[in-house]
């Protein structure tokens, strides 16, 4: 039996591209980390897929989980993350990892815009997975301090298909306003529980550290403000809370550092990050979906 020539030019060209990528993934110069050179518009892999857009997508999603994996990754950088995971999501709409894993690691790294970007976009064209809009409500909330925004999206994740009931609570918490550092830990442990790969917990579990940095600095600061109001004098460290008996012993800095009393900031800060929680300006943030009978 003849195979039909476009079978046989699909299935060269997906040959061909997926030998391309294979040797772009060898050719890794040893002093430097793992990059990608190139990534491809949507409509120019749709055009070289010929009918095997899926197959092509599952190629680009190994590039995008190497390039998250590298262990050198932030020396290099991250501007080819959004790219790859839009490559990806638009030859496989349906690649419900590569909206999630992007939007978690662009996220962590500090890339706000990018990371609602794509999580934005599974929530519109991916598949109705719950942890899509509740990471977009972590971000507004725990890095912007945007309640509003933050409400609506968890509103949205707790109508989601698999959402616990724990999340139409912390809706609620977010829409009075009453979220706090233990907030964020309560929503990270329920994205953990979506979660699988390995890269991706970790970088959870950097959230999560940062989340109990902010939970035992503020801890410590409302301390600070009750010694010097039932004393009278300025706090120069933290060591006064633990003679006067206010706690027992600093709290394990959960980065490996210790905690310090900044008096000119009249914070306190983990020695080895500089992670606090404050309102960030970031551009191009997505857009809250629209509540009840609102139009755009």
């Amino acid at each position: 039996m003849t195979l039909p020539l476009r079978s046989l030019a699909a299935g060269a060209g997906l040959l061909a591209l997926a030998s391309a990528l294979a040797l772009r993934l060898a050719e890794r110069d040893a002093s430097r980390p793992y990059d990608v050179l190139h990534v491809p518009s949507g409509a120019a892999a749709r055009w070289t897929a010929l009918g095997h857009r899926t197959a092509v997508s599952d190629l680009y999603w190994l590039a995008l989980v190497q390039y998250v994996g590298d262990s050198r990754a932030s020396e290099r950088g991250w501007e080819r993350l959004l790219p790859l995971a839009d490559l990806v999501t638009d030859l496989d709409p349906r690649h419900g990892y590569a909206y999630q894993t992007a939007g978690i690691v662009l996220s962590q790294v500090g890339r706000l815009a990018e990371s609602d970007r794509i999580l934005a976009k599974g929530v519109e064209r991916g598949p109705p997975y719950w942890s899509f809009p509740f990471y977009l409500a972590f971000n507004a909330w725990f890095y912007r301090g945007d309640y509003p925004a933050a409400a609506r999206w968890a509103e949205l994740a707790a109508l989601r298909p698999g959402a616990s009931a724990n999340i139409s609570h912390l809706a609620v918490s977010l829409a009075a306003k009453g979220g706090t550092p233990d907030t964020a830990i309560e929503m990270l442990r329920e994205l953990r529980s979506e979660v699988k790969d390995e890269r991706t917990l970790e970088r959870l579990d950097e959230q999560m550290r940062l989340a109990l940095l902010e939970r035992d600095a503020q801890m410590l600061e409302r301390l600070a403000a009750r010694f010097e109001a039932e004393t009278g004098l300025p706090l120069a460290s933290l060591e006064p809370l633990l003679w006067r008996g206010d706690l027992p012993a600093l709290p394990p800095d959960p980065f490996g550092g210790r905690y310090e009393w900044n008096a000119g900031e009249r914070r306190v800060r983990s020695s080895a990050n500089p992670f606090r929680f404050e309102l960030r300006e970031e551009p191009r943030a997505a857009a809250p979906p629209p509540a009840a009978g609102e139009r755009r």
